[in-house]
């Protein structure tokens, strides 16, 4: 499948960086993926304030021509040349090594690629039998990758352990023990018809999807929405979880240790979100 650098196409196969990048080196880099849906890139202008926000946060240098309009072409471009009109697809920007007395003076570069491609244009449920553990290795910052979408070593080391355990996901603690995210996306724990998430202030990440699922949530007349800090023991006591996962769709959760989950409730989150398709 082809990706875009710098506007060009590229094969995957194909060798693109030096040793000296800053991406590579440094994390010195942002991202945001975006949902194609039967050709339309869904929320956009929100995944697009998104990428400029996080650019700004890592003070680089915005080229004129980054607007909106030109990144939505380039997706577009890239949906034609792969034909595809159902996807998930990652930018990422990051600062070129032309400039290290001034880093804000230095270029970027861009990269567009397909991350995973989709049956159907609808926003997806992972509903096969999944476990979710609390990981408690290291704890993940609140204040600043709340912000932004780039390099979070924590989560590289938490990717590790959930896969030597055999887990499906992985719930992430902030320094004063509460819920802030998981490995996979945001958490929303159901009981009755009471939905609460942890606000993004705990340590979610900025995510357009779970903010558009929040907003339907809240106007829907069958459930109340709560965005609080959660505490870990809370999973035990709730009767559903779900994961809100970004540009994808919503991954059930089904088991955490001896506590067991439903799906009911969850089946009606999911018609809700691909309602205003």
């Amino acid at each position: 499948m082809k990706f875009i650098f710098n506007g060009n196409f590229f094969d995957e196969a194909d060798a693109l960086f030096g040793k000296i990048n800053r991406a590579f080196q440094l994390g010195d880099f942002i991202s945001e993926t975006v949902k194609i849906a039967d050709g339309n890139l869904l929320l956009w202008e929100e995944h697009y304030f998104n990428l400029m926000a996080s650019m700004r946060i890592f003070r680089m240098n915005i080229p004129l021509n980054f607007t909106q309009e030109f990144f939505e072409e380039e997706i577009n471009k890239l949906a034609r040349e792969n034909k595809i009109s159902n996807a998930k697809v990652q930018i990422s920007i990051y600062r070129n090594a032309d400039s290290n007395d001034l880093l804000t003076k230095s270029t970027v570069s861009y990269l567009i690629e397909i991350l995973e491609e989709f049956s159907s244009e609808k926003y997806s449920w992972k509903k096969d039998v999944s476990e979710i553990e609390i990981f408690k290795d290291y704890t993940v910052n609140p204040t600043f990758f709340t912000q932004v979408n780039s390099h979070k070593p924590e989560e590289i080391i938490a990717r590790a352990f959930m896969q030597e355990n055999e887990y499906d996901d992985l719930v992430l603690l902030n320094p004063e023990k509460k819920i802030a995210r998981t490995l996979l996306g945001n958490p929303f724990l159901i009981q009755g018809n009471h939905i609460k998430t942890p606000e993004i202030s705990e340590g979610g990440i900025r995510s357009v999807t779970r903010n558009h699922l929040c907003n339907l949530i809240a106007k829907s007349e069958d459930f109340t929405l709560e965005e609080t800090d959660i505490f870990p023991f809370e999973l035990q006591k709730t009767d559903e979880v779900f994961i809100c996962l970004e540009s994808e769709g919503i991954l059930s959760i089904h088991q955490n240790r001896k506590k067991n989950y439903t799906t009911e409730k969850t089946k009606e989150i999911f018609a809700l979100l691909n309602s205003e398709l």
